[in-house]
């Protein structure tokens, strides 16, 4: 039951609890099961719509049937019993609901539904801090899929294969979708219209939009670099273990727009402005602050007015283990990046090696590069990264289970398109 107001007669009781019996056998002995909950934002949309609905009423003699949502006896009263008779799992009454009285959109208690990025108020994805909740339990991003998908359903009517076509239309739900997915992509990116590239900037706008929320939230399951700059830098990581860990804080500062990189002597020499390794120890089950200070000694001069443009500094973090591997890494970019004036694709000294057995490669550049995403001609390929930040002096490998060692091609900003 979801986005909606249901009826609470006899009639209709009596099958839902036979579907609500049976739906809670057969998933209670999941093991990826948290909890049952009543609805999906039944409770967010009887507020929307002004009905009545006390949430300080927890009598429990109290008839919600006699309301104008008798939906609330569903998940007050009919639900719960079920749940609790047949399981041990948790009921949770919807999502989102807040509990202690309070709205469902309270960031405080229970959880929430983010949509004011893409829905909503449509914020930028860099607020994402401030939109945060206690228990974050919906948000997102509007994507195209796979460039396979689009032409399957487009068939061979190649007049339709464009981003405004009828049948493009057709295969997008959301109200207003031109509307919101041009206001992001136009803040954000230098983009273009033909079908491949509209796939690959809504593709990427996705990965930031979501990478950025954990960053912002801090949750990520592993350790990760995230930061702010304006003219000050902050680097923090997560430890989601229990235990504190040991690592080496490797950061290093490249200029965007120094010419003439054609060797890695030349980006030690001409395009890093800064570098540094320390040993640091996070601690455990907790976000650690590992650097603050300003961006001015590294070249980044502090603005007076809004007319005086930035130096495009890339700032690259990644945390080393005691033997090496990397644990995570972090490439910060300035925003929006179609204010970001790429280096040519044949001055970025690019290659994709591909491993004797074609199922993984391995990308290396001489120039920063942002939002790297693979394909190959051909049936699809399984690849264990996408939207790849890649650095010089920092090569990273790619799983491609199925690449069966074709030839890789590569989407990233600035690659030309736009």
């Amino acid at each position: 039951m979801g986005c909606g107001q249901y009826p609470a007669y006899d009639d209709f009781l009596e099958r839902l609890k036979i579907e609500a019996e049976q739906a809670v056998v057969r998933l209670r002995h999941h093991p990826s099961l948290v909890i049952f909950a009543g609805n999906n934002e039944d409770y967010q949309v009887a507020e929307a719509l002004k009905l009545e609905l006390d949430y300080s009423d927890e009598d429990p003699s109290s008839d919600f049937r006699k309301t104008n949502f008798p939906a609330r006896h569903i998940y007050e009263r009919v639900l719960p019993e079920i749940v609790d008779r047949l399981s041990d799992v948790f009921y949770h009454r919807g999502s989102p609901y807040s509990g202690y009285g309070k709205a469902s959109g309270d960031k405080q208690w229970g959880d929430l539904h983010q949509w004011n990025v893409w829905h909503g108020t449509q914020e930028p994805w860099h607020n994402w801090d401030i939109l945060a909740g206690r228990f974050v339990s919906e948000f997102g991003m509007e994507g195209y899929p796979d460039i396979r998908t689009v032409d399957f359903w487009l068939g061979d009517n190649n007049a339709e294969r464009h981003p405004q076509s009828r049948i493009m239309n057709n295969h997008n739900k959301a109200d207003g979708f031109e509307r919101r997915l041009e206001l992001y992509l136009v803040e954000n990116f230098k983009h273009a219209f033909d079908i491949e590239s509209y796939v690959y900037y809504t593709q990427v706008m996705q990965a930031e939009t979501l990478a950025s929320a954990y960053r912002l939230w801090r949750q990520h399951p592993n350790s990760v670099v995230y930061f702010t700059i304006d003219t000050i830098l902050e680097i923090w990581a997560t430890n989601s273990t229990l235990v504190e860990k040991k690592a080496t804080l490797d950061v290093t500062v490249f200029d965007l727009a120094v010419p003439d990189v054609k060797t890695e002597d030349d980006v030690k020499a001409k395009s890093v402005v800064y570098h540094r390794q320390e040993q640091v120890i996070l601690q455990p089950n907790s976000s650690t602050e590992l650097f603050k200070g300003s961006m001015v000694p590294l070249g980044q001069p502090i603005r007076t007015k809004l007319s005086e443009v930035p130096k495009t500094l890339i700032v690259s973090t990644r945390l080393l283990d005691q033997d090496g591997t990397v644990l995570s890494r972090y490439a910060n970019w300035p925003e929006p990046f179609k204010f970001i004036n790429f280096p040519e694709p044949d001055a970025l000294g690019f290659k994709v090696t591909t491993s004797d057995d074609g199922e993984s490669v391995t990308l290396s550049t001489l120039r920063p590069m942002k939002g790297i995403v693979l394909d190959a001609e051909g049936e699809h390929v399984k690849w264990s990264d996408q939207a790849i930040d890649l650095v010089p002096g920092d090569p990273q490998t790619i799983r491609a289970v199925g690449l069966k060692g074709r030839k890789v091609k590569a989407r990233y900003l600035g690659d030309g398109s736009a």
